[in-house]
C-alpha cells in the first residue's frame, strides 16, 4: 500500500504549524540581553612580566640518564 506522500506532509505540516502558533501566543515572550556598550573594545594590556610564569628552557631532544643507562645494562 502506498501512502500518498505530499498530502501526509501537507496536513502535518499544518497541524505543527498551527500548533506552533498557537504555543508562541501563549508563551510570554522575554526580552533579549543586551550590551550598552559600543564601539570598540577597550586596548588590551599585557600583565606585567612578574604576573606571568617563567618558562624553563628544556632540551626534550637530549636522551635521558635513565635510558640510556638501561640500555647499556640490557642483556640480550
Amino acid at each position: 500500500m502506498q501512502m500518498p506522500i505530499f498530502p501526509y506532509f501537507l496536513a502535518v505540516g499544518t497541524i505543527l504549524f498551527g500548533v506552533l502558533v498557537i504555543v508562541s501566543n501563549q508563551l510570554e515572550p522575554k526580552p533579549l540581553r543586551v550590551s550598552q556598550k559600543v564601539g570598540l573594545p577597550a586596548r588590551f594590556k599585557a600583565p606585567s612580566e612578574q604576573m606571568q610564569s617563567s618558562a624553563q628552557a628544556v632540551n626534550f631532544a637530549a636522551e635521558s640518564s635513565v635510558r640510556s643507562h638501561q640500555i647499556s645494562n640490557a642483556h640480550f
